[in-house]
């Protein structure tokens, strides 16, 4: 009898444990349901598609889909210099369904005063994912020269005459064009396209003398014989990155001029806290899954580490406002 009443005691304490691990499980799972997102989230890239901020956005929305049951869906909103996609997601619900990517392109028209949206009013930062370095290229059949030096003594005696490309006039591109020619002494032309399809076939057919991108972008163009890479424009040479490992940076000629681009996200502001906060968290994660590591290392994406938080991001944005107030004299 001792030992049945044992035999039963063990079998309440078994029973017992299952309905509390059962409700312990059916808890995991209900905190494991979404509340958000419960359909597609929209990425809003305000350029056109094959250029470096649309391929990080994709990486990024592939990335983010391992935390998520929704999609996350890539929207080219091209124009107005970034405008036409910022104008886009303000017009949607603050309900944190459509992300903005951010570039300086941004902060540079609201500096000039002339953004249709004040961004830094209307926009929660939630993050910032990348920091890229930028390199400038010449075509290997320029007719007036073929180095930097060769450039840059061409460009001193021909002021205006030497042609750079970009997209977004009076955005990053042309500020780019216009700092890197003051602090290196010279006066560059800027030519504008809508692209960067449109900028690197009017490179590569002649109508423009200096090819500037991203390194995500530079790279492949390199590694087809379509450019040859002149300057860094950072604070060293990029010896880990074996196509630029013998191209000598901005700073080391006697050039104090490193601007790059950076990437990162906000929604519209009045987006639930709670929501933003799951957003901020979201990008996180990509940021630090292995997946993002290894393509980070195959890109030289990050080897300035590009991550901001929602906090560090807007204090960043402000202070990247000041700086282009002072180089656009608004």
């Amino acid at each position: 009898m001792n030992k049945l009443k044992k035999l039963w005691l063990v079998l309440a304490v078994l029973m017992i444990a299952g309905i509390f691990s059962g409700c312990g499980a059916a808890a995991r799972r209900r905190g494991a349901e979404q509340s958000f997102p419960t359909r597609a989230i929209e990425m809003v890239v305000p350029f056109g598609p094959g250029g470096s901020s649309d391929i990080m956005s994709r990486q990024v929305a592939q990335l983010m889909m391992q935390f998520i049951d929704t999609p996350v869906n890539v929207v080219n909103r091209a124009g107005g210099g970034s405008t036409d996609g910022m104008v886009y997601a303000f017009n949607q619900p603050a309900d944190g369904y459509t992300l903005l990517q951010i570039t300086p392109s941004i902060p540079i028209i609201q500096s000039q005063g002339r953004a249709p949206i004040n961004f830094t009013e209307q926009f929660i930062p939630i993050g910032n994912f990348q920091v890229d370095i930028n390199v400038i290229g010449i075509h290997q059949n320029n007719p007036n020269f073929r180095t930097f030096d060769e450039m840059i003594d061409f460009a001193r005696r021909n002021p205006g005459v030497v042609r750079m490309g970009g997209q977004s006039p009076g955005g990053l591109d042309d500020f780019i064009v216009r700092a890197f020619g003051e602090a290196a002494g010279i006066e560059l032309l800027f030519i504008p396209y809508n692209s960067t399809a449109e900028t690197k076939a009017a490179f590569l057919g002649g109508e423009i003398d200096l090819y500037q991108d991203r390194l995500i972008s530079f790279i492949q163009m390199i590694q087809l014989d379509e450019v040859v890479p002149v300057l860094v424009l950072y604070d060293r040479r990029l010896t880990e990155i074996p196509e630029l490992a013998n191209v000598p940076s901005s700073v080391e000629l006697g050039i104090n001029f490193t601007q790059g681009s950076w990437r990162g996200y906000a929604v519209k502001r009045g987006t639930p806290p709670e929501i933003v906060s799951f957003l901020e968290n979201l990008l996180k994660q990509a940021y630090d899954s292995p997946e993002y590591k290894t393509m980070a290392e195959r890109d030289g994406s990050d080897i300035i580490p590009g991550y901001m938080n929602a906090a560090d991001y807007e204090r960043f944005i402000n202070e990247q406002l000041v700086r282009f107030r002072t180089v656009f004299g608004r």
